[in-house]
């Protein structure tokens, strides 16, 4: 049986619209990229809240761990998130493309979502130009912990990839696939 007025939740909600403001001053004064590392120390309502005002697509019963971190965006209108999805902590975000991931899907703590690649810098540029892709994670997956998932994938409907994966290609609906770089394990019945 739950007492009280409820304080404790108008609390969180006020801290977080406070973590609001101090993003957005620090987005105005110092700019984006420290206004992003700011988001790496706040607690998770703000963080749903931030993300939200800022051009997120975060669905209801979201649970998104603390400690994310954004790379390569100006904004988060690039990562879209379901309804009933988990995201664990530490996981890195490349947002210059889009990450998107369906309903009920759960995401396990230090995953990395790779949407780019970028060697201008090189002598190897000339072979490998710079290039994005999206990232797709449909409905009921599950993504173990210290995963990485490159750009162009997509991870269908019902899949389980295994913790410390790295997934460079397209993960069949109702597939369990591990390893560096991840290969079917079995299919789930």
């Amino acid at each position: 049986m739950k007492t009280g007025l409820g304080l404790y939740r108008r609390y969180r909600m006020l801290y977080a619209y406070t973590n609001l403001f101090r993003f957005w001053l620090r987005n105005k004064l110092l700019g984006f990229d420290v206004a992003n590392l700011f988001l790496q120390r706040v607690d998770k309502t703000s963080i749903k809240l931030i993300l939200i005002k800022n051009g997120a697509s975060i669905g209801n019963n979201c649970d998104v761990e603390t400690g994310l971190i954004f790379h390569n965006c100006k904004g988060y209108s690039n990562l879209i998130i379901g309804n009933n999805s988990h995201i664990g902590k530490n996981c890195f975000f490349d947002l210059r493309d889009q990450v998107e991931i369906e309903k009920n899907v759960v995401i396990s703590m230090q995953c990395t979502f790779i949407t780019h690649i970028d060697i201008n810098r090189s002598g190897l540029s000339k072979y490998y130009p710079a290039t994005t892709g999206k990232i797709s994670i449909e409905h009921d997956s599950y993504i173990g912990a210290n995963c990485t998932i490159l750009m162009n994938t997509r991870i269908s409907n019902h899949s389980f990839i295994a913790a410390g994966s790295l997934v460079t290609k397209d993960v069949e609906s109702h597939s369990m696939v591990g390893g560096i770089p991840a290969t079917l394990i079995k299919t789930i019945k």
